[in-house]
């Protein structure tokens, strides 16, 4: 017990880098004590006993060790990522995703229209989406988190454990989806080994996607994360913040809280969605005139590529490939207490 009581002691006050060698060297200065004491009978179980009570504790410091910071493995996926990889996982992701909505809802884009045109182009709701659709197996627990945050951007915010649950309901939900587990193994050949455990995918996720910050504007008040800016919409006094997500759009046509004015422009991804910008207004007079977000795809294939992007190409565009068309992605990063997140996220053309 005294052995490993030092043990724990030495490897708190070693930088994380130096774990793994101090664990060997502390192994290797007991090792040699524990030899010579032991003999037949009870001691020399006991002496057994102890070593591999050790071994085990050592192997877990030296696993640790082994494990890269969050500061870390951004770096390493930026320095070892190439333009060529980012298209290959792309499409890769596009193919794996078998929870596409796009045959299943209609898309009414009606008219074009411009950023600084108050004429409504489009007198009817630009999504149809039936109700098997919103009862989906990723866009149910994508849906419930709806109700987890308020559109006011400085308004505080407070996770109760029932948000929380629903948070880790729909990472659980969506680490089981092919484009998750493309970005995963994405991720783990460019060295991230820790990424093959359950429970770092786990946290990866929920760190980037559902840590609470701060904006410059609001002070001390942590009122955002990625997944309200960027799959729901803030309110900056007038000024619309985010609404990249067409499901969370779809929600607020059914409830008469967004009125579509018309498209600007739209990109066809080869049956498995669109890209599509278009004007908008929420609650009669928040004015949102060049809103960009994916129509049809899951929100696995989403948080896939905006993580993947966010990872690998932060505040620059991020070019992908889908069956031949290219489109990219912007991301947008801040600190909060010295670390690095998504401020917001979406498709480009």
């Amino acid at each position: 017990m005294k052995i490993a009581l030092v043990l724990l002691v030495c490897v708190a006050i070693c930088r994380a880098d130096d774990l793994a060698h101090a664990a060997g060297q502390i192994f290797n200065n007991i090792l040699p004590n524990l030899i010579s004491n032991s003999v037949t009978g009870q001691q020399g179980n006991t002496a057994t006993n102890t070593l591999q009570q050790i071994g085990t504790v050592v192997g877990g410091v030296v696993d640790y060790a082994k494990k890269k910071s969050y500061e870390d493995l951004l770096r390493q996926v930026q320095d070892s990522t190439t333009d060529e990889d980012i298209l290959r996982v792309s499409e890769e992701m596009f193919n794996a995703d078998i929870n596409n909505a796009l045959p299943y809802i209609q898309v009414n884009l009606q008219g074009k229209t411009s950023p600084l045109s108050k004429d409504d182009q489009a007198p009817q709701n630009l999504l149809s989406v039936p109700e098997n659709v919103w009862s989906g197996p990723t866009i149910r627990p994508f849906v419930a988190l709806f109700d987890n945050y308020h559109k006011n951007v400085i308004r505080p915010e407070f996770v109760t454990p029932n948000e929380e649950t629903e948070q880790v309901t729909f990472i659980n939900t969506i680490l089981a989806t092919g484009p998750i587990r493309s970005l995963m193994n994405f991720l783990v050949s460019k060295g991230l080994t820790q990424m093959n455990e359950y429970n770092e995918q786990v946290e990866l996720l929920k760190k980037i996607w559902f840590t609470k910050y701060a904006r410059h504007w609001t002070g001390l008040c942590k009122c955002s994360c990625a997944f309200e800016n960027i799959f729901m919409a803030e309110l900056k006094s007038n000024d619309v913040l985010g609404l990249h997500s067409w499901l969370f759009f779809a929600k607020r046509e059914q409830d008469r809280k967004a009125n579509y004015l018309g498209y600007l422009d739209k990109l066809d991804l080869s049956g498995k969605g669109m890209i599509l910008k278009q004007h908008s207004v929420l609650s009669d007079t928040k004015d949102a005139p060049e809103v960009t977000m994916f129509v049809g795809t899951s929100p696995e294939l989403e948080v896939a590529l905006y993580t993947m992007c966010f990872m690998a190409r932060p505040d620059r565009p991020c070019r992908l490939r889908y069956n031949n068309i290219n489109f990219s992605i912007q991301t947008k990063t801040l600190k909060s207490e010295n670390v690095l997140l998504i401020d917001t996220a979406y498709p480009f053309y």
